[in-house]
């Protein structure tokens, strides 16, 4: 049920997104369902209701508190090996980015120079923290 009001609620934002103030009330609405940050940065990204919707409920349906190590370890393994559609991608590196409060992690999976396993990026950020 709770599904069906998000995925309802977006796209009635979808459809009045250009109509300013008409959306901020849903799109405040929609954030007191869930616990995703700031669900009105997502309709300024160019995504339809669909992914946004998936998005939103992924990250709803994901463990984002008190991670073990090879939980993020698992994470960011996934992230690596662009394991699954992208939504779920970008809410695991959300959740791992927050998990280890370290802003350079993204840096470490994609940019990094050396050729880290997720085990390494993990410990990295960890330390840095």
């Amino acid at each position: 049920m709770k599904q069906e009001k998000i995925r309802k609620l977006v796209k009635e934002i979808m459809g009045k997104r250009y109509l300013l103030g008409l959306t901020e009330e849903l799109i405040m609405e929609l954030q007191s369902l869930v616990t995703f940050p700031d669900v009105g940065d997502l309709f300024y990204a160019d995504h339809g209701h669909e992914y946004i919707s998936n998005r939103i409920i992924d990250y709803e349906n994901r463990k984002k508190d008190n991670l073990s190590k090879k939980e993020l370890i698992d994470m960011v393994t996934k992230i690596q090996d662009v394991s699954g559609e992208e939504y779920e991608i970008e809410n695991l590196l959300l959740i791992v980015e927050n998990a280890v409060k370290n802003p350079g992690i993204s840096d470490y999976i994609f940019y990094s120079d050396e050729d880290l396993t997720a085990e390494q990026i993990i410990e990295k950020a960890l330390a840095s923290e």
